[in-house]
């Protein structure tokens, strides 16, 4: 069994299937992770497409053990195109079309949305046969079919047109059967921002470490902030360069990562460490 001691992290150099199963069960509140992408050629392996859900699936499996029953699990991952030939072109792979599906089909999750990182700074790729590369998916789920989320904690800000707007607009009754404006109304903007948007634009980060896939910090600390208050376990399997472990720390929240090299635990440990001294 995990614990904590006198740290608000641990992080453990295993597999993230077996290592979920070692964390008591129904304890942690978000499991957030970007798994290997399907068909990507990276330094710790290639999870090919048409292996993809096999290789996944003790980590879903993990997930159902670990979480609480309201608990949440959040993947971000891209489906990468298959490679090209002289004959063909590389087609898009929906396997995480597939994995979306199987999570509420056949891992009894319920999908509260698929959300979208929209890249400001996409890698160039030469791609001649679809239009460049510039969005991840966000599958974002509920261990039951009924939950809360913090939705004020990932409020953002007004434009400055919509606010403008809702000083003197007045929204009229439809007369075409619509029902979503029955009466006239005004907007009276909340104190705390607008409502958040499904998608997340924010640039892809300089990578200065050894890993090879670095996350901007923003995806992590929006399904934090949404699905735990402080306090709440939070669990990364594919730790990496420990991202997700230091928007939890920083949260206060506990975390628990896991990574199979032992480069990656380290210097998720050093980057940790340095989060808990500075609060």
């Amino acid at each position: 069994m995990i614990t904590f001691d006198d740290k608000s992290y641990r992080l453990l150099c295993c597999d993230g299937a077996v290592g979920l199963k070692k964390i008591e069960k129904g304890t942690v509140k978000l499991i957030y992770g970007s798994p290997p992408y399907p068909n990507a050629e990276r330094n710790y392996g290639v999870w090919k497409e048409e292996d993809y859900i096999e290789l996944i699936s003790p980590f879903i499996e993990g997930a159902q053990h670990a979480l609480s029953d309201d608990g949440f699990l959040v993947i971000n991952v891209k489906a990468n195109r298959s490679k090209k030939t002289a004959s063909k072109a590389s087609k898009r792979s929906l396997v995480v079309e597939k994995l979306a599906i199987l999570l509420e089909e056949q891992w009894g999750f319920s999908c509260v949305d698929i959300e979208i990182w929209v890249k400001g700074n996409p890698a160039p790729t030469g791609l001649r046969v679809a239009c460049q590369d510039a969005y991840e998916q966000i599958l974002w789920f509920s261990k039951s079919p009924e939950w809360e989320i913090n939705i004020d904690a990932i409020r953002r800000p007004y434009s400055d047109h919509s606010l403008d707007l809702y000083k003197d607009y007045e929204y009229k009754a439809r007369e075409n059967g619509l029902t979503y404006v029955r009466k006239n109304k005004s907007i009276t903007p909340n104190p705390l921002g607008a409502l958040p948007q499904n998608i997340i634009t924010c640039g892809v980060m300089p990578n200065k470490t050894t890993h090879q896939a670095v996350q901007p910090l923003a995806l992590p600390e929006k399904y934090i902030k949404a699905c735990t208050t402080i306090g709440d376990i939070v669990v990364d399997p594919w730790v990496g360069s420990g991202t997700t472990g230091e928007a939890s720390v920083a949260l206060s929240r506990r975390f628990i990562g896991f990574d199979i090299f032992p480069e990656y635990v380290s210097m998720s440990e050093q980057r940790l460490s340095d989060i808990a001294k500075g609060l």
